[in-house]
């Protein structure tokens, strides 16, 4: 799930990983769902935040990545529960999480699909 902020390296190695567990790998690119969510942003407050190398703060720069983890983490549990529906199987998928005991009893990881 890149956006515009992914590397090259970075979307290589999910395709890699995919296939060395013989996993279904889908590329998507989450820049419109962003760039949608900063527009509702902007239409409610009249600001719009900008990454800190664009001029923006400590502040802005935290919550624009924050916004693209947790969109991953919607998308990932949406794509869990209805990809079984769209090839017509029954269950769901599983969304794994990687984080350490404090961030999960916080509440604050990024679960993967």
């Amino acid at each position: 799930m890149g956006s515009e902020n992914s590397s090259e390296v970075t979307k290589s190695r999910a395709k890699v990983l995919a296939d060395e567990i013989g996993s279904w790998h889908l590329d998507v690119f989450i820049d419109g769902v962003v760039s949608a969510l900063l527009s509702l942003f902007q239409k409610l407050t009249g600001k719009r935040p900008r990454c800190k190398v664009d001029g923006g703060s400590n502040i802005e720069n935290l919550g624009l990545q924050n916004i693209q983890a947790r969109i991953r983490m919607v998308l990932a549990f949406m794509l869990a529960s209805l990809l079984p529906w769209v090839h017509n199987k029954p269950g769901f998928f599983l969304v794994l999480g990687s984080s350490n005991v404090d961030e999960g009893l916080r509440g604050y990881l990024t679960k993967i699909g």
